[in-house]
């Protein structure tokens, strides 16, 4: 079945405005004149999807064509909703071409040529006379794509074939000579662009097109991602060669490089509220992950990977403070990289009021380096933090505060303060924790000793890690599947979004 697919534009929706494919590949069919991009993948990897995708978003610009020779009209509506929706209207609707079929001698034999050859067509007329084409082979769902794009040829068109395998199969004819023929005829001589769709990862076809991609399924920790790889697109810049990409809501959104984000730019913060008896944790897709919050006692350790942009941490620090804080409750911050008391706060007013924020929170500063006495200064001796971390004293330190309370530790400075034995010293303060049914979560960089330790000691361990140039999130405790960081406006808590890699 051929599907027309020039009204796809309307499926631009809000919640699907994240839904994007690399912008190379894009660009790539942006470019002028006909280009041929060949999409491989073993079974499962996205690639109908991915078909499917290319022609809805580059509908605006390109009339777009989808020939399904190996998947069902029932299956493809049972994945693809939308494409029913439009064919019932009549926004898409079934090509049907006979074999019969007349052309022009001089201008269209020339542009069909690998066609005329693929037939094994005979004129019947002289050199001024019409071919007809009432002699060879019925490749009717080829004669459909030549008549579509012959009979718009000035419009910009997009042809998408899924598969070539299974087209050179009902031909008996090798997929090779088949992407020569189109490419000769459709790409160079009308300069259409083509998708081809090939149904394995096998690369002997790669120098036929003029790109190629590959989709794959890879094994990561024990969880699945999936990866998009750009192996050529002729005359263009590949910016990024490989893409992670989830298939979450029957979409394909590639992930590009998690770059620092001006979080300084978050103003004004609406809590998010406790489910049942769990605590939020001030971002609601972490809140998702761990069954709607953390349990009052939990111990987290939130383990960062190598190269993890500052931002991401910072992000997930001030979301934490900040909704433990605008729900009045106390807060005991020691921050990474040793980040000034003065500087949190400077941080944080905007988020939180600065009312707020001097009763609830507490930043242990040696008293040796106090520049200015304030409230949310706690001075601690700096010698061990079994003696500067005793819970009966931090807790009247936060006696005007709401339980529970939050203790939030960045260890790189914890190491830096106490030494590599830290967790020693920090025994009796995370058993009062537990106790008294505060929340406690370590924030250990690839540096820290302490990591296996507090390890040991979670109840909940999630890892940040960077693969590629994307960030991505998944927990060791409970365990879940991977997730990627990104930013993105959020109603209430942090704007920090993690979506599945499904």
């Amino acid at each position: 079945m051929v599907y027309y697919a020039e009204n796809l534009s309307g499926l631009g929706t809000t919640e699907n405005s994240r839904a994007r494919l690399p912008p190379e590949i894009l660009a790539f069919f942006m470019k002028e004149g006909g280009h041929s991009l060949i999409l491989r993948g073993n079974a499962g990897t996205g690639k109908t999807t991915f078909a499917l995708q290319i022609i809805e978003e580059l509908s605006a610009i390109e009339k777009s064509y989808y020939l399904s020779t190996r998947v069902s009209d029932n299956s493809l509506f049972s994945q693809f909703p939308w494409l029913k929706e439009k064919f019932q209207r009549g926004e898409t609707s079934r090509l049907t071409i006979s074999s019969n079929r007349t052309l022009e001698a001089k201008d269209q034999k020339d542009k069909q040529s690998g066609l005329i050859e693929l037939k094994g067509i005979k004129s019947l007329g002289g050199k001024e006379a019409k071919i007809s084409l009432t002699i060879g082979r019925d490749l009717s769902e080829l004669e459909a794509i030549y008549r579509i794009v012959e009979t718009d040829e000035k419009s910009k068109q997009l042809i998408v074939i899924d598969s070539i395998d299974a087209l050179a199969q009902k031909y008996g004819e090798t997929c090779a000579r088949i992407i020569l023929t189109i490419q000769s005829d459709l790409v160079e001589g009308y300069g259409a662009n083509v998708l081809f769709v090939l149904e394995s990862a096998d690369p002997q076809l790669d120098y036929l097109g003029d790109g190629v991609v590959l989709l794959k399924s890879l094994e990561y920790q024990n969880r699945r991602l999936r990866e998009i790889e750009i192996m050529k697109l002729r005359g263009c810049e590949i910016q990024q060669m490989r893409y992670i990409f989830t298939l979450s809501g029957g979409r394909i959104q590639s992930f590009g490089r998690t770059a620092d984000a001006d979080i300084s730019l978050w103003k004004g913060w609406s809590p998010i509220p406790d489910a049942g008896e769990r605590v939020s944790c001030g971002i609601e897709d972490i809140d998702r992950m761990l069954g709607g919050g953390l349990e009052k006692g939990s111990i987290v350790l939130l383990e960062l990977g190598h190269a993890i942009p500052t931002s991401v941490s910072t992000a997930i620090e001030n979301s934490m403070v900040a909704n433990f804080v605008a729900q009045g409750r106390g807060v005991i911050w020691v921050p990474m990289r040793k980040a000034s008391a003065e500087s949190l706060r400077n941080r944080m007013v905007g988020i939180v009021s600065e009312g707020d924020f001097e009763k609830n929170v507490r930043i242990p500063e040696k008293a040796t380096q106090i520049g200015t006495a304030a409230k949310y200064i706690l001075p601690v001796e700096g010698s061990t933090a079994y003696d500067d971390f005793s819970w009966q004293n931090l807790a009247f330190g936060l006696q005007a505060s709401s339980q529970p309370y939050l203790t939030l530790m960045g260890f790189d400075t914890m190491e830096s303060i106490y030494g590599i034995q830290v967790m020693d010293q920090l025994a009796d303060y995370l058993a009062s924790v537990r106790r008294n049914k505060g929340i406690f979560v370590g924030i250990a960089p690839p540096s820290a000793d302490s990591t296996q330790r507090i390890a040991d000691l979670a109840t909940i361990h999630l890892k940040i890690d960077r693969v590629g140039g994307t960030v991505i999130l998944y927990g060791e405790k409970p365990f879940t599947e991977c997730n990627a960081f990104t930013f993105a406006e959020k109603k209430v808590g942090g704007h920090i979004s993690l979506v599945p890699i499904l």
